[in-house]
């Protein structure tokens, strides 16, 4: 009977906690997934110029709004996402590529692991995807 704190606190420290953070680890890639997803299927409908531009939607208007949402209000990111827009033409056919990189903080963050990523310190993670243009011109706009 004396021993059964000491053992439950170690159950928790040691298993319970960390199970909870990487759950909540993996929801935050989840939602990073689904952000990218969404910048994705805009930047193959529209111009590069408007994809690139700093102020255009695919850089900040959906990422702004995403922040707002229930999915990207509770993922727990620790900063605003940095999304990076590229062209590829190398197979013949014109392919967007978009790469959202974001920095989940823990869930609950555990003394004893102070150094590790999503245990003790925010973890990144870069979600990056490629999707065919709609419009094999909108690359040169």
């Amino acid at each position: 009977m004396s021993e059964f704190g000491p053992a439950l606190f170690f159950i928790f420290i040691f298993a319970v906690f960390p199970v909870v953070d990487i759950i909540a680890l993996s929801f935050g890639y989840m939602s990073c997934a689904s952000l990218n997803d969404i910048q994705l299927r805009e930047a193959a409908k529209i111009p590069k110029s408007v994809a690139t531009s700093l102020k255009g939607p695919v850089l900040l208007t959906i990422p702004d709004k995403w922040m707002q949402t229930v999915l990207g209000g509770v993922s727990g990111l620790a900063e605003q996402p940095v999304t990076k827009v590229d062209y590829d033409a190398s197979t013949g056919n014109m392919y967007v590529i978009v790469s959202t990189t974001v920095k989940v903080r823990p869930f609950l963050t555990i003394p004893f692991f102070y150094k590790v990523p999503g245990l003790g310190e925010p973890a990144s993670f870069t979600v990056s995807n490629s999707r065919l243009l709609e419009n094999p011109m909108y690359a040169a706009q």
